[in-house]
């Protein structure tokens, strides 16, 4: 099966530390899914490590002027990512998307996963965006987003009870204490629904 990987952070050849665990995840994931990474990043000019290659990682460059708020960086990273989606959905035809973020990862996804038919499952491990839970708007736009997610998989009691107060099914959620629950945890999620 094929999955297709998105995240803000994921190692490249300037920075070869940042995301590993990511690359640890999809490392054992490899056995069942065929794996291809878009990493959404605000500066230009990244490119994959050597040992990243099989993944084929297209960083894709969206701009984050804090000032305009984190709707708009939301739209602006949904758009950014349409044309490698579209791109992606013709010539290698992905079963199911990954995302390993709320922020921009989940948010930009639930945007496009309507008008690109896949499912997407929200993996949110030491998450940066936990803090900024506590502010109304985004607490409004992660709960919207992650309606729409097939699952969620989370370290964190706070998008736990997030998801919890929204009416968020249990069964869809996973709270898990390390990655390898982890990867077993976004490989039950992201199967297809049978029946």
């Amino acid at each position: 099966m094929r999955l297709l990987f998105i995240s803000h952070v994921f190692p490249d050849g300037n920075d070869s530390w940042s995301g590993l665990e990511n690359v640890a995840l999809l490392q054992a994931l490899a056995d069942r899914w065929q794996t291809r990474v878009i990493v959404l990043r605000h500066t230009a000019g990244c490119h994959p490590r050597a040992s990243d290659v099989a993944f084929r990682p297209e960083f894709i460059t969206v701009p984050k002027p804090i000032f305009l708020g984190t709707a708009w960086y939301l739209r602006r990273a949904a758009n950014a990512l349409r044309k490698p989606l579209d791109r992606l959905r013709r010539d290698w035809h992905f079963d199911a998307v990954l995302t390993a973020s709320l922020l921009p990862g989940a948010c930009a996804a639930a945007r496009l996963a309507e008008e690109f038919q896949f499912r997407f499952v929200a993996l949110s491990v030491r998450d940066d965006a936990e803090p900024r839970l506590g502010e109304s708007g985004v607490r409004k736009i992660v709960a919207a987003s992650l309606a729409r997610a097939a699952g969620v998989v989370t370290d964190s009691s706070a998008i736990s009870a997030l998801l919890s107060e929204t009416g968020f099914r249990k069964d869809r959620m996973t709270l898990i204490s390390n990655q390898e629950t982890a990867a077993e945890s976004c490989h039950r999620l992201l199967l297809p629904v049978r029946g």
